[in-house]
């Protein structure tokens, strides 16, 4: 595991030397302009100027704070309805079948596509903004859940049924913990997408969260506040993965061990 580690810190070394070396001047001239790529000392700075000043009126912290709002709130509402109804579609082949092919419909539908409409249908608002992250990650979450149920061996729901086991002690002591690292696994995807489509979520009717700030910043060609924001948004979808992780280590100390 240490030697893991280093691994990890040698890579972001690795990248941040080759940041450094385009962009820092040689003989007075970088190999990168710094329109197009700002020097690491450049984008610190700015960072640093953002914290003090804020953006566009508003603190950086404010911008942080309402892009993890519309993310929590959604990231939330999903799991607490489409894992459940995973669940439930894994065990009963009925529910399967209501819900399946809709899900499977507009599972590879682009959902950035569907933003207009949602702003028609539920305002400029915050709503709109959660919706489209909603209908991102309900696919996701809903179909790891079920895959988990139905990937549980045959022979342990059987065992329990012969020991007189009801079907809710079956879901409570063999299929819910059997189905948790299934259900891990999507939510950690998830998070990746969730943060995509939030950047997707501010560039229409917004005038706050860290993706926007980077999207205006683009329209005037301020690169290194482009990069700020992205860098953010990077390590906020790193740090919420590090968040599962260690949920699912906590959690799910099985994982990937057969009962």
């Amino acid at each position: 595991m240490k030697s893991h580690r280093w691994i990890h810190v040698a890579s972001f070394a690795a990248l941040l030397l080759l940041w450094f070396v385009l962009t820092v001047p040689v003989n007075g001239t970088p190999f990168v302009k710094p329109m197009f790529l700002p020097s690491p000392m450049r984008v610190m700075e700015t960072f640093g100027q953002l914290w003090r000043d804020g953006y566009q009126g508003k603190s950086l912290l404010y911008h942080l704070g309402m892009s993890l709002m519309r993310f929590g709130v959604a990231y939330a509402l999903t799991v607490l309805v489409a894992v459940p109804l995973g669940l439930w579609m894994g065990m009963n082949e009925t529910v399967k079948a209501v819900f399946d092919p809709p899900i499977e419909i507009t599972r590879p539908m682009p959902k950035l596509a569907l933003l207009p409409l949602l702003i028609i249908w539920f305002g400029i608002g915050e709503l709109s903004k959660i919706v489209i992250i909603v209908l991102a990650l309900f696919p996701i979450l809903s179909i790891s859940a079920m895959q988990a149920v139905r990937s549980v061996g045959r022979r342990k729901v059987q065992a329990a049924l012969a020991l007189g086991a009801s079907r809710t002690t079956i879901f409570r002591r063999v299929i819910f913990p059997a189905s948790l690292p299934g259900i891990f696994t999507g939510l950690r995807v998830s998070i990746g997408l969730g943060v995509t489509m939030l950047v997707g979520a501010e560039m229409v009717a917004t005038n706050s969260g860290i993706a926007w700030m980077a999207l205006s910043a683009a329209d005037f060609l301020l690169t290194n506040v482009v990069l700020v924001g992205a860098l953010i948004m990077a390590l906020l979808g790193y740090l919420l993965d590090l968040l599962a992780r260690a949920l699912e280590n906590r959690i799910v100390h099985w994982g990937g061990k057969e009962g």
